[in-house]
């Protein structure tokens, strides 16, 4: 080993089960409002309790998970006005960040959005293509505020495409997302922005009705 080389620190079982978890979640195999059982996900994952209840405190303050004293603890089950909510701040965050990203540099941004869509459903699913795409305008704004903003709702609103039927207006998606390039590289902000929020308007009446057809916890 060369001096300056760092060794990798192993991830605590704290962080393995809190991403186990939140994976879980956001991948829609934990359904909205679940009951949790520290006792079922440490024997999943292979661990004590301690870590499991250390990160399902850690996601509560992430709000993904709630725990409720006297009733249990259980994953976030957001109500209607609530995914309106998270849809507005989409709106306004997402096109603060295309119109910066496209500031700065128009063209880095349209390669990097045609890239994504060049791989479309290889990143992982019909629903990946939208998840990298509008992180990468994100991204591509340089602003670690709007980043850091972004994240407060990104798990969720993961979590919310995961509920989503497979074929739930995946081409339509990749044609908007194909507009919303090709207006960045044309450096038309104003366009952009204006696909990019009835783009984000028409996903939240999915989402909402995503949230009315999931069965309900038991």
């Amino acid at each position: 080993m060369t001096i300056g080389t760092k060794l990798a620190r192993p991830q605590s079982l704290t962080s393995i089960a809190k991403e186990s978890i939140r994976n879980a979640i956001t991948g829609g195999e934990l359904g909205f409002g679940a009951q949790l059982s520290e006792s079922a996900l440490a024997l999943r994952f292979g661990v004590s309790k301690t870590p499991v209840r250390e990160a399902l405190l850690q996601l509560k303050s992430e709000g993904l998970v709630e725990i409720l004293p006297q009733k249990g603890t259980f994953v976030f089950d957001p109500a209607e006005d609530q995914v309106r909510e998270i849809c507005r701040f989409r709106e306004i965050v997402e096109t603060a960040a295309l119109a910066e990203a496209i500031r700065i540099d128009a063209a880095d941004l349209a390669r990097v959005l045609r890239d994504t869509l060049a791989q479309g459903t290889a990143l992982g699913g019909k629903h990946a293509e939208d998840a990298v795409f509008h992180g990468a305008i994100i991204a591509g704004s340089r602003n670690a505020y709007l980043a850091s903003s972004y994240q407060l709702v990104a798990d969720k609103i993961q979590a919310l495409r995961a509920r989503l039927p497979e074929d739930n207006g995946v081409d339509a998606c990749h044609d908007t997302h194909t507009r919303i390039a090709a207006l960045a590289a044309a450096g038309d902000v104003s366009g952009a922005c204006d696909t990019l929020r009835d783009h984000i308007r028409s996903t939240e009446q999915s989402y909402v009705n995503a949230i009315h057809a999931q069965p309900v916890s038991t």
